[in-house]
This record gives C-alpha cells, structure tokens and sequence, in this order.
C-alpha cells in the first residue's frame, strides 16, 4: 500500500473503533507509524489501533490479546474485511465510514467491500441517507428525473431525518420541504444549497435546517 493510500486510510478511520486486538497487523503499519506515529498518536483511538496494528505497535497491551474483529481466512471479492463495517457505517457523525468524502473507493473495497457496496460502485445516479434509531441507513435512490416527472418522497417521517445525499457526477440533487405531488408540476421552491455532484465530491451532509425535507428530483446533465 503506498504512502499516499496509507494517509487515506488513516483519514479515513479516524474516530472508527474496533472493540478488541486485531489477530494480526494491517500491511501498512510501518508506513502508518513512520509517517503519523501511528502506534503513539492521540489523534487515532486505542481501539483502532488496537485492531490494525496490535504486534507491530508493542505499547498497545495488546502482547497477549488473540481475539479479533477482522474476518477469519481469505477474504472473498466483495466481502468484508472487519466485523465492525455494518456498525461503522451507521455512525452519524462525520466518521461514517462508507459516506466519508475521506474515505476512498480503494479504501472502502479493501476494508468493507460488501457493507459499502453502493457507494463503491453506486447503481443509481441520486439517492438519500436517513438517520432512525441513531442509525445512518441509505433509503431512496433514483435515477434522473425530468421536468414532466413529480418530485420522488424522500422517506423522512416522524422518527426519520435527512441526513446526507449522494449525487453522482454531473447530477444536481434538489430537496423540497412540501411532500411529492401526484402530477406535475413538482414541488417550488427547492431548499438550498442543491446537490451538485463532481468527480472529486459526490457524497453530501444535509443541514439540520433542511433535515426534514420531504421529497427530492434528481437532474442531470
């Protein structure tokens, strides 16, 4: 793994956790601690360390720990890598792993391949996360609409918020506050700021303000 895929990868764990020590070390770890002191580094949890790094890192307790949260044997395509990437993904906070605008598709394959399928290779062109429970969960996803095209409902209902978007590449995701109508035209006043996916940002936090939207129209060029 290059030095530059190891800075992502650190980028993109930090605040993830695993709850025991890993069996074995990730490949990376020399580079880890060579380039961010990755074995000594308050900016990384013990946890996460614990569980990528717990015999090259002697300083983590971890000398006589067997148990871990990584998956046993050879990893199949498309599976996952670590036991913890469900509950990785439904974090709330700016760590959440498969929708971290941080976290690479290189990344993302290598370590949850399966939990973050969607948002490695996404098969549609707009689609909504909500959060329910204290849990981030993708919900509706569609593919361009038109002008003539109603507005799509977003899924948002009492107990349910907005939380993030995904827009691919060259689509504009737009929210409403007003529920989707049966017939055009499609709900007016669209909330802002819209949702403009680029090759370099294509996953989105929407403000608490705009949480409630009830429906969304995706447009693209």
């Amino acid at each position: 793994v290059s030095s530059a895929l190891s800075a992502v990868l650190l980028v993109s764990l930090a605040g993830l956790s695993a709850a025991q020590c890993g069996k074995s070390d990730h490949p990376s770890c020399a580079d880890w601690d060579r380039n961010v002191q990755f074995c000594t580094s308050s900016a990384r949890t013990l946890e996460m360390r614990q569980a990528y790094c717990p015999k090259f890192c002697a300083n983590l307790g971890c000398a006589t720990t067997t148990t871990t949260t990584t998956t046993k044997g050879p990893i199949a395509p498309g599976a996952d890598a670590n036991l913890n990437c469900v509950k990785w993904s439904e974090k709330t906070d700016a760590s959440s792993f498969c929708v971290n605008p941080a976290t690479s598709a290189t990344v993302k394959t290598q370590i949850c391949a399966k939990t973050c399928a969607f948002e490695i290779k996404p098969n549609a062109e707009c689609a909504l996360y909500t959060v329910k429970d204290n849990k981030l969960k993708r919900g509706s996803s569609i593919n361009r609409t038109t002008a003539s095209d109603p507005a799509v409902a977003s899924g948002v209902a009492a107990g349910t918020t907005l939380s993030r978007v995904f827009a691919s590449p060259g689509c504009t995701l737009r929210l409403f506050a007003a529920a989707p109508a049966a017939t055009p035209p499609e709900p007016t006043a669209a909330l802002e700021p819209p949702f403009e996916g680029s090759a370099t940002e294509q996953f989105f936090t929407v403000q608490t303000i705009n949480n409630g939207a009830l429906s969304y129209t995706c447009s693209c060029s």
